[in-house]
């Protein structure tokens, strides 16, 4: 049986971008998307995995994927990608590379 634990505000209110990405090998390409603008950048490291990312916020994983709202940012993650939609409409993709 599943244990289900309600989501804990302090926990996610200490979260930032970063905290989705795991040291080490790999490349991301993360696209940032505010007022019309796009920037795209790559970096070094990995994202964590959706399991780890929902247990992370809270919430529950269904399929190898996670869809939530978290404090105002919608959260979209499959393997290998992560999408954060903030409540300015500001949108930060960050993808495998």
């Amino acid at each position: 049986m599943l244990c289900i634990r309600p989501p804990n505000p302090e926990r996610v209110r200490n979260l930032n971008e970063e905290s989705f990405i795991r040291e080490g090998r790999g490349k991301l390409k993360v696209t940032i998307e505010s007022g019309g603008e796009k920037l795209e950048t790559t970096m070094n490291g990995s994202l964590r995995s959706v399991g780890e990312i929902a247990e992370m916020l809270g919430v529950e994983a269904k399929d190898g994927k996670l869809e939530a709202v978290v404090d105002g940012v919608k959260v979209k993650m499959e393997k290998g990608k992560l999408e954060l939609e903030f409540e300015s409409g500001d949108k930060m993709r960050i993808e495998k590379s």
